[in-house]
């Protein structure tokens, strides 16, 4: 993988994805002032974001394996554990679904792994403006239970064009 596309996950996790710009915008949880979409359990963090796929250029994502389109969106999970001398990615198994007032859908996590960043995505559509509640379950070896992380996001698809 090219070297310059390293990055290109660990700004999208750490940095809460594209923000509003890229069609999905939270509901319930709140960002921080740098529009950070996380959770802290304890020494663990888990980053999630969530973006249009249209958003990515097709360069990335063919060296990616993502499909772009108007109504795909990808899911981006990373998990840091703050340590005693310093934050790292850590390995979790990710589950969980997405919901919205009729249609409970299983995702798919596949893991990426870049030097020294973890990710994981899972890739959904929607057909239409709709609001997403999702819930996942992370497990990782720092923890004998999984972690219940839950959260919504307003899902736009792009228009032709844009």
């Amino acid at each position: 993988m090219p070297r310059r596309l390293i990055p290109f996950f660990l700004a999208l996790s750490l940095l809460g994805g594209l923000s509003q710009s890229a069609f999905a915008q939270d509901i319930v949880q709140p960002q921080t002032s740098d529009g950070e979409s996380s959770r802290q359990f304890g020494p663990d963090t888990i980053h999630y974001s969530v973006l249009n796929t249209r958003f990515l250029s097709a360069q990335v994502a063919q060296a990616y394996g993502i499909t772009r389109g108007d109504n795909k969106f990808l899911l981006n999970i990373a998990v840091r554990h703050q340590g005693e001398a310093s934050e790292h990615a850590i390995k979790a198994k990710i589950s969980g679904t997405s919901s919205d007032l009729i249609y409970q859908t299983p995702l798919k996590f596949r893991e990426v792994v870049e030097q020294d960043a973890i990710y994981y995505l899972a890739e959904f559509e929607v057909r239409s403006e709709e609001r997403l509640s999702f819930r996942l379950q992370v497990q990782t070896a720092t923890r004998p239970m999984p972690y219940d992380l839950q959260f919504n996001k307003m899902l736009y698809p792009a228009k032709d064009g844009m």
